[in-house]
């Protein structure tokens, strides 16, 4: 008889990434995701290795998480920038993973200060698989704003693992 599965609140740990320009386009290996049409206006690109959400009552468990998370922010007009993230959702932790409350954010910085950002209510991460995540936000910012931009950080965030 199969057991019926365990839900356990799991959190991430803050992460942060510096923002450059996005790579060139090169053969031999894989192109960056983001942004979506490198041609629609000037963009800035930034990558995290990974973000894993930890099982609260086993806090050494990565439950689930998400690898090669690609973020770029581009000029699409006057004061509208479009937020794209690119990643693989990593299933092969402890259970399956979903977003608690409101998400996952996502915060662009200029040095300590927080320009602009989103929320991430991200898709579940499905046990036992490794799957191409997307997101995409329309952000509304002064261009000074954008051009002091500099790094993105993901805070901490609540989320649930199904284990079973």
């Amino acid at each position: 008889m199969k057991s019926a599965p365990v839900l356990s609140r799991c959190h991430s740990v803050e992460q942060f990434a510096s923002f450059g320009p996005p790579p060139p386009r090169t053969p031999g290996r894989p192109d960056p995701q983001v942004p979506e049409d490198l041609g629609a206006g000037p963009a800035i690109y930034a990558k995290l290795p990974h973000v894993y959400f930890y099982d609260g009552n086993r806090p050494d468990d990565p439950a689930f998480g998400f690898i090669e998370i690609e973020i770029s922010v581009q000029r699409r007009g006057e004061g509208q920038y479009r937020l794209d993230l690119y990643c693989v959702g990593d299933g092969h932790q402890s259970g399956a993973g979903l977003p608690n409350g409101e998400g996952l954010p996502i915060e662009l910085l200029a040095a300590e200060a927080v320009v602009a950002g989103a929320a991430w209510v991200f898709c579940e991460v499905s046990s036992g698989r490794c799957d191409p995540v997307t997101f995409a936000a329309t952000l509304t910012m002064n261009d000074a704003d954008y051009a002091r931009i500099d790094r993105v950080r993901l805070p901490s965030a609540a989320g649930v693992c199904r284990i079973g």
